[in-house]
């Protein structure tokens, strides 16, 4: 269960936003931690908005909540990283201007989450609500946190869980003429492996809907269309050398329209 919601302040409607959809997809939480790091790069243009008055707000609309205010120094990804726990949600802002975001290499958000012991979720600042939850699974080994952890939010929420395994193309070109068999015996091999790496949620949702699907393609390509109209894009922490200058998650958390949350490998479901 997540009690501390931690969600990194710059002063930009991105991380009031973020701060917004943290309660509000956590209301259940019993401590709002709102981190200015010192010396942090500031991305809005115009005035910068007070912790202390978004602190206040929270409080008023949500009075369980004690919502805090954190004054910190240094590096800003290890700072909120080190306050990342199995029960903590760091929360962040992305970027607006999508066009831009195509050629970043590196980003605070990605350094988080490579650091973090918790979930980590980035908000886009042109989101405004979607459905179903989205998870994408990447082997029968996937661990049992990030499935269960997208099956919980999907059934708080009253959602569908939508499981997606990508089958990449041959040759980055998708299915050769002739090959008919070989892929049917592919998604056959897919589609039996994403079963085996839902049997957790099974067992522990057995009334939650699921879908399965196996597209082809390239995985964050097809992630950010199956998850363009998504509630949340639930991803495990990409470790595997990226095969397009880019891990899947990095490229998920920088593009996708829907908010994304990172589960790190082996992590405690709180």
């Amino acid at each position: 269960m997540v009690r501390r919601l931690v969600v990194g302040w710059d002063g930009s409607q991105a991380a009031a936003g973020a701060l917004q959809w943290a309660v509000r997809h956590r209301p259940e939480a019993e401590r709002v931690e709102i981190v200015a790091v010192q010396g942090g790069r500031r991305r809005n243009a115009g005035r910068e908005l007070d912790p202390v008055e978004a602190a206040a707000a929270v409080e008023a609309a949500h009075p369980p909540i004690e919502a805090v205010v954190l004054r910190e120094t240094g590096d800003v990804a290890r700072v909120l990283a080190a306050r990342s726990a199995p029960d903590a949600l760091v929360v962040l802002g992305g970027r607006g201007h999508e066009e831009t975001r195509l050629g970043h290499r590196s980003s605070t958000a990605y350094r988080v989450v490579l650091a973090a012991d918790g979930p980590v979720a980035v908000v886009p600042q042109s989101y405004v609500g979607g459905h179903d939850v989205v998870v994408g699974v990447t082997s029968r080994s996937e661990a049992a946190c990030v499935v269960l952890t997208a099956a919980g939010e999907a059934a708080r929420r009253h959602q569908k869980l939508v499981a997606v395994h990508v089958a990449r193309p041959l040759y980055g070109l998708g299915a050769l003429p002739g090959d008919s068999a070989e892929h049917a015996r592919e998604v056959r091999g897919a589609e039996e492996m994403l079963h085996d790496a839902l049997a957790p949620v099974r067992e522990a949702y057995p009334k939650l809907p699921i879908v399965a699907r196996v597209p082809r393609g390239r995985p964050a390509d097809v992630l950010l269309v199956e998850s363009r109209n998504a509630l949340l894009l639930v991803l495990g922490r990409d470790t595997a050398p990226p095969s397009n200058g880019r891990p899947v998650t990095h490229s998920s958390m920088l593009l996708s329209r829907a908010p994304v949350m990172t589960i790190p490998p082996n992590a405690e479901i709180a």
